[in-house]
């Protein structure tokens, strides 16, 4: 009798043993297969086509030429990226009004007969990333960190750096941190421009830099 109970409680264990090694066999396979799924087939979170990618490159390469044109003050390469049909909200608050092509092209000249030396340093101030330029996002009416439409298309593009120049009267040199939207026309023309610095701050750095200069 006593023969009998132990073999029928080893054989119960037996099973419960094997029952075991059987679940953790499969387990191993399915987290393995798994694994090794993602390791050959990473996951890439938001795919951006070949297209988009090209497309971003050229509207970068674009503002390039736009920030060239302004350093070497040749209005005419200068105006040749911007669309005749361009709307430009200016940094200093209008009531929201813009500005079409003459006064875009007015103001840049503006800038050419009072400054020299106009260069954007590219990311400049932008704390945590080192890219000046930004496009795509999530469409989303209620939280920024909620589910939305993503949207890979670049045609609207952020470009974030400081722009210095050094004032042709006084010699001063002027820092201005930067933030802008573009948008681009189907020519990869800039069609809209918004951009955002402290327009009153040219001016108080000149004048700071006159006082800390006078006899």
């Amino acid at each position: 009798m006593l023969l009998s109970f132990l073999i029928i409680n080893y054989m119960k264990n037996f099973k419960s043993i094997l029952a075991i090694v059987i679940l953790a066999a499969i387990s191993y396979s399915c987290n393995n297969s798994a694994v090794q799924k993602m390791l050959e087939e990473p996951e890439t979170g938001i795919i951006v086509s070949d297209e988009n990618k090209a497309k971003f490159e050229d509207q970068i390469n674009t503002f390039r030429t736009f920030t060239k044109a302004f350093h070497d003050e040749d209005i005419n390469q200068l105006m040749s990226v911007v669309a005749d049909s361009i709307q430009w909200s200016p940094p200093e608050y209008n009531g929201g009004e813009t500005v079409g092509y003459d006064g875009f092209k007015a103001v840049v000249s503006t800038y050419f007969e009072n400054f020299d030396e106009i260069t954007f340093n590219e990311a400049e101030g932008l704390i945590g990333s080192d890219n000046a330029y930004w496009s795509g996002h999530i469409l989303n009416t209620s939280s920024l960190y909620s589910t939305g439409e993503i949207n890979t298309d670049p045609n609207v593009m952020r470009v974030y750096g400081t722009w210095v120049c050094q004032h042709t009267e006084t010699g001063a040199t002027v820092y201005n941190k930067w933030y802008a939207v573009l948008g681009f026309n189907d020519d990869g023309k800039i069609a809209t421009f918004s951009d955002w610095f402290d327009v009153t701050g040219m001016q108080t750095q000149i004048e700071k830099f006159v006082e800390s200069n006078q006899d």
